[in-house]
């Protein structure tokens, strides 16, 4: 019988990554509340993480030729992040 030693079986260990499934519970990147992961790309990557609260929409250009950035006043709930899936 072949018996693996302590050292080379938690270098095998950390070389395996987590599967990241659709269902699964993972944390917001935004307000670090658990959400859901809804998406997850076919390489494993990145994923989709859906939060429940409520977040700002993007910061968009209040004038067209201007460098002015305005904050946007308007939330939405159940937005979609996209993160790496490590």
């Amino acid at each position: 019988m072949y018996i693996k030693s302590g050292a080379s079986a938690q270098k095998e260990n950390k070389q395996i990554q987590p599967i990241v499934n659709v269902g699964d519970h993972r944390m917001c990147p935004e307000c670090r509340t658990v959400g859901c992961v809804v998406w997850v790309s076919q390489d494993k990557k990145t994923m989709g993480v859906q939060c429940h609260k409520s977040h700002r929409e993007a910061i968009r250009q209040a004038l067209r030729y201007g460098a002015t950035l305005v904050p946007s006043t308007k939330t939405r709930k159940n937005i979609v992040f996209l993160t790496a899936a490590a």
